[in-house]
């Protein structure tokens, strides 16, 4: 343990300590988020996908996670997420070389009011019914009750920052499970309202036919119909049609009718014609 020549072992190496978590490096993490796939990793492409927690996708990946079944994640259709309208940074190098400097603070994207780069220095939020992007600095720079970029509606649900923070990912998420709640309540009131809707159309119908088979209360007198039954009238009627239809089976056969020619006034004899 020493004085023969040996090595002095320190503390450090004797006792174990609790090792410190390893730091992130913002830089590494920013970059990760805002330019690449939360679902492969690879390099975000156009067209971009976002679902309603603010994450970031491209759309081959998106369709490659639906399709697979034994996946599971809150996206589960096309309707969970929207296809972003993103401003291109003129300004922005594709291609970065080994010897040149990374500036991480540069974005493919910036925001369409102020030219802020979406890089993740600055919030940028999205519309999810308009699906346009842009700083949340211009926002509350310049108020408006409708999208600066496209001039859609803006409501408060329909607001999502792209890859905020935990807490505004818990308040999205809870933002989610009350739409879907919403939903279903306002699917249940449309189907009561049709179910009624139809009740109506049969009682309607019902009714209509009900008054139809009623008497007219020009055919009733002291609430007896004034209409005759049938009588021989009716009998006499159907004989008259087997007549008819004798008469004219009978012109097949005979001339006339059947009946016999009627002499001519010179030679007729009342005993004999």
């Amino acid at each position: 343990m020493g004085g023969d020549g040996g090595s002095i072992p320190r503390r450090c190496e004797m006792v174990k300590e609790k090792k410190e978590p390893e730091k992130k490096n913002k830089d590494q993490d920013m970059v990760g988020k805002w330019q690449h796939c939360a679902l492969s990793g690879q390099v975000l492409i156009k067209p971009i996908m976002a679902c309603r927690l603010g994450r970031l996708y491209n759309k081959e990946a998106v369709i490659n996670h639906i399709l697979d079944k034994s996946s599971k994640s809150h996206i589960k259709k096309l309707a969970d997420v929207s296809e972003l309208k993103l401003t291109d940074n003129p300004t922005f190098k594709g291609e970065i070389h080994a010897d040149s400097y990374i500036d991480h603070y540069s974005a493919p994207f910036v925001c369409p009011i102020i030219g802020l780069e979406m890089s993740g220095k600055y919030r940028f939020i999205f519309n999810w019914a308009c699906k346009c992007v842009m700083s949340e600095k211009a926002t509350v720079e310049v108020p408006s009750e409708t999208c600066h970029h496209c001039g859609g509606p803006i409501e408060k649900d329909n607001i999502i920052v792209i890859n905020g923070s935990e807490d505004d990912i818990a308040e999205l998420s809870e933002r989610i499970i009350r739409l879907k709640e919403k939903a279903k309540q306002d699917k249940k009131t449309r189907k009561e309202e049709e179910c009624q809707k139809g009740e109506s159309v049969k009682k309607s119908s019902k009714g209509s036919k009900m008054k139809h088979k009623k008497p007219c209360s020009d055919d009733l007198t002291n609430g007896v119909s004034s209409k005759k039954p049938k009588t021989e009238a009716n009998d006499n009627s159907s004989s008259s049609v087997k007549f008819e239809e004798s008469a004219s089976y009978k012109k097949l056969f005979h001339k006339n009718g059947g009946k016999k020619d009627k002499a001519h006034w010179v030679t007729y004899n009342p005993y004999y014609n």
